[in-house]
């Protein structure tokens, strides 16, 4: 099982490095602008090898390296700014991973695709289109880390082990996303019956409570990137984990985002919602049951998203 990262900057090397100490693959390719960085970042993780249950046969280089990938992760782009939101990198980083996909298609055959660079769903789109291939196969990292964020402030204001915690953060991965407050829920209890039952009820206020938890997740970046210029952890182990996914053929459930066919009457837009992912990447789409509020919101954010890829699709046909 090998795979390509095709950047090798904090994030990328941060992917690389998950999935090594996890043992999900047998073999990394780490390709980057700077051939130099590449071959020093495969240099230095490869020296871990002694120190992990299995190791990992791990090359830095050109795009040639990439020959035989099962998947092939793009993190390649531009960083995000202080201050800037995602889709202000819009038209930079659209080029850059439509060349990506069109340069590794050259040495791998029918790889899956998995997006990382921002911002991710109109990325994931712009791979799609660059690549041809069946939707199921090109997939973005989506809003994978931000439920992760949503499940975490969950369990640290419940006092619960965040992986007893299922919550979803739906639609774009930015400032437009939502969260599925109604389908939320703590070991099979619903969030709202869980903190009914709570001790400290009484002295919760739990539509404040629940606004803070939602804000601090979607800001969380922002925050994130004041403090230390990028993030680079929490997105490095939420793709490993996709990695392991798609390569153990889970058939199991992650918030991915996906180019859909059609929502709402926009066509071809990509936007996260739980999904069955598995081998060849996107099984198929879990169906929503929203609130109407829920619902409203996310077709805003779709929306969103749509102007953005419709204000660069010329750019990248004439590309």
């Amino acid at each position: 099982m090998k795979i390509s990262i095709i950047g090798s900057g904090m994030v990328g090397t941060s992917i690389a490095y998950a999935c090594m100490i996890k043992s999900i693959v047998r073999e990394i390719s780490l390709v980057d602008i700077n051939k130099d960085l590449a071959e020093g970042n495969a240099l230095d993780l490869s020296h871990g090898n002694p120190y992990i249950p299995s190791p990992v046969e791990i090359n830095g280089g050109d795009y040639e390296t990439t020959r035989g990938s099962d998947i092939v992760v793009i993190t390649a782009g531009r960083p995000q700014k202080p201050g800037e939101s995602r889709l202000e990198l819009t038209q930079d980083n659209a080029r850059i991973v439509a060349q990506a996909t069109k340069e590794t298609l050259r040495y791998c055959e029918n790889p899956v695709f998995l997006i990382v660079s921002n911002p991710v769903d109109v990325m994931t789109w712009a791979a799609w289109k660059a690549s041809g291939a069946p939707r199921s196969s090109v997939i973005g990292s989506g809003t994978t880390l931000d439920t992760a964020r949503l499940r975490q402030g969950i369990a640290e204001h419940c006092h619960i082990d965040p992986r007893s915690v299922h919550a979803y953060v739906l639609g774009e991965h930015g400032d437009t996303e939502i969260v599925s407050w109604s389908s939320a829920n703590v070991g099979g209890i619903s969030i709202s019956d869980f903190c009914s039952s709570c001790p400290k009820n009484s002295e919760c206020r739990r539509d404040d409570e629940f606004r803070q938890i939602f804000e601090d997740t979607r800001d969380a970046a922002y925050r994130i990137i004041e403090k230390k210029g990028a993030t680079y952890y929490g997105i490095g182990l939420a793709v490993s984990r996709v990695i392991q996914a798609i390569l153990r053929d889970e058939h199991t459930v992650l918030n991915i985002s996906t180019v859909h066919e059609d929502f709402g009457g926009l066509r071809d837009v990509a936007f996260s919602v739980p999904t069955v992912i598995g081998r060849k990447g996107a099984e198929r789409p879990l169906p929503l049951k929203l609130s109407d509020e829920e619902r409203k919101g996310l077709m805003r954010s779709v929306r969103t998203i749509h102007e953005t890829i419709e204000s660069i699709r010329g750019q990248l046909q004439e590309g």
